[in-house]
């Protein structure tokens, strides 16, 4: 792996890092400086000078113009969006973004240029289409995006963005682009190549599909199957009996390490242990088990798992152990229940699948698309149609860009929801408003700590923590945003969690910051349901696992 490059002389570093200079560090640099963006979390003092109604009123102030010379720029893409979205079209040129995926439908992302940008102005449209190209990816898979514009583009611009996600992409997002260079290589077979159109006229750019709707949801097989949940760092299982009324019952929960006794393992060689672990609990009630659902953090295509050298649960496997582990798995649960079907999904799109079909989420979404997201270790998210089913290629949303990064040595030039939307996202607010440091907190101390605050009888107390959770609630409009675009959201759901003490009043909080973000900003989701399942996070993937080993689409 590279390493990430010098980004700023020690002279910037010294100015950008001033107490007193903010105002010279809001512009965008070239591509050897990191950009620079006020707003929250940015800027010279922490946003705890003006209290949490102060940072959350700093999220919604819209008064700034992202092509204006010598005015700070907004932190958030949805506002880059919206920006490019309403150039005025005799100042600007129609462009295109076509990927190619292969044997799935191609995406296309049509937007428009600035004519003869100034130095300002080229660095926003190299880090636009950078993020573009990174969150189709990601979201869609690609094996080549060929960008195609008219009048033309400045080579120099397409070279930047070649740079940001294939030359120094440790220096892209706060998520290692190497993960998705390794699948890309793994599903495709070859590398990413970003490249331009030579003479594609936009006229013969195809329209986009990427909305389109699927068959109706398959009916539901009433039966009782063993469940498997298996994540990073926790790996759980239960025998799940589904009902012909809709109804689901987890019985005989277990919960264990991954790797007990290893920081890392190899799941294609740890599953036969799981899963024969798994089988010796239920004791006699395994011969009533009619099939098998696995759910697995990893990328998961068309029933194969895509196992990537370095990392996650394939971090330790042998190069030799990558390519076999779909078969390695198929054949453990053979061995271990023969006879019966097996099936392995993602292990978010499990939660999603448990959020539509017994969270509420098939009544609420109407015609839209259902978004789910979990605070886990890390962030959980996926998406499904209003017939619940899952879009096809890749879904590793996690990679998803929605701000951009400040000015600091080291810095990457985006952020995604790694952080603010898993376990340690209160920490993370917290910090960001300077208040970890006022009450001297560890991270793990600050979900028990704010959540009491939340709760409490103090007023003033519970309204500044609210103004946390509120900042996780606008980082989930953030998120939203970016889908929105592309599959209309008709709500959005979140697994609650008794460990996490994601419950009703922290859920209020975070609406209320979701809401108040959405302010003004029509590229986010408007009037859409927010609805927790409360206390679900512990069992939703056991039952989106059985749901779809007992009815697989």
């Amino acid at each position: 792996m590279s390493q990430r490059p010098d980004t700023a002389p020690e002279k910037d570093r010294k100015d950008c890092n001033r107490q007193d200079a903010a105002a010279d560090c809001t512009g965008i640099p070239g591509p050897d400086r990191m950009l620079a963006s006020p707003g929250p979390g940015f800027g010279r003092a922490p946003l705890a000078e003006g209290g949490t109604d102060k940072a959350v009123f700093m999220r919604c102030d819209l008064s700034l113009d992202l092509f204006a010379p010598n005015q700070p720029i907004s932190p958030y893409l949805v506002d880059w969006r919206q920006a490019f979205a309403d150039l005025d079209p005799a100042a600007s040129a129609p462009a295109a973004l076509v990927f190619d995926r292969g044997p799935y439908p191609p995406v296309i992302e049509r937007l428009r240029l600035p004519l003869s940008p100034d130095a300002q102005g080229k660095r926003l449209i190299e880090l636009y289409l950078s993020a573009l190209v990174n969150n189709v990816v990601c979201t869609a898979g690609a094996k080549r995006a060929t960008l195609a514009a008219a009048p033309g583009l400045d080579p120099g611009i397409l070279a930047a963005v070649r740079s940001n996600l294939l030359l120094h992409p440790d220096s892209f997002s706060d998520m290692s682009l190497y993960f998705l260079h390794r699948l890309i290589e793994s599903v495709f077979g070859e590398g990413l190549v970003i490249d331009a159109a030579a003479g594609l006229l936009l006229e013969q750019v195809p329209g986009s599909g990427r909305a389109a709707g699927s068959d109706a949801a398959a009916p539901l097989r009433p039966g009782l199957a063993l469940a498997i949940n298996i994540g990073q760092h926790l790996t759980s299982w239960g025998l799940v009996r589904l009902t012909a009324d809709g109804g689901c019952q987890v019985m005989d929960l277990t919960r264990r390490k991954t790797c007990p006794g290893e920081a890392h393992c190899c799941l294609t060689e740890a599953i036969g242990g799981i899963v024969a672990a798994a089988r010796r609990s239920l004791g006699p009630a395994a011969a009533a088990v009619e099939a098998v659902g696995i759910a697995v953090a990893a990328t998961v295509l068309d029933g194969m798992v895509r196992p990537v050298a370095e990392f996650g649960l394939f971090a330790a496997c042998p190069n030799a152990a990558l390519g076999g582990a779909a078969e390695a798995i198929r054949q453990v649960v053979a061995q271990a229940f023969p006879g019966r079907p097996g099936v392995v999904i993602n292990d978010a799109r499990a939660q999603a699948l448990f959020a539509y079909h017994h969270g509420g989420g098939r009544q609420a979404v109407g015609g839209g698309h259902l978004l789910t997201v979990r605070l886990g270790a890390c962030p959980c998210v996926h998406v499904l149609d209003a017939n619940g089913h899952s879009a096809p290629g890749f879904d590793e949303y996690g990679w998803l860009v929605t701000r951009a990064c400040p000015s600091r040595p080291g810095a990457t030039l985006f952020s995604t929801p790694r952080m603010p939307l898993s376990h340690y996202g209160v920490a993370m607010a917290a910090h960001e408003l300077g208040l970890l440091t006022r009450y001297g907190l560890g991270i793990e101390e600050a979900i028990p700590f704010f959540h009491g605050r939340l709760t409490g009888p103090d007023a003033r107390a519970a309204r500044e923590a609210a103004g946390v959770y509120a900042i996780l609630g606008a980082h989930l409009a953030m998120l939203a945003a970016e889908i929105h675009r592309t599959r209309p959201i008709g709500a959005v759901l979140v697994p609650g969690s008794r460990a996490n003490r994601l419950d009703v009043a922290a859920f209020a909080a975070m609406r209320a910051g979701f809401e108040a973000f959405a302010l003004g900003r029509p590229l986010v989701p408007q009037g859409i349901e927010l609805l927790l399942i409360e206390d679900a996070s512990a069992e939703a993937g056991l039952v989106g696992a059985a749901r779809a080993a007992l009815s697989p689409d």
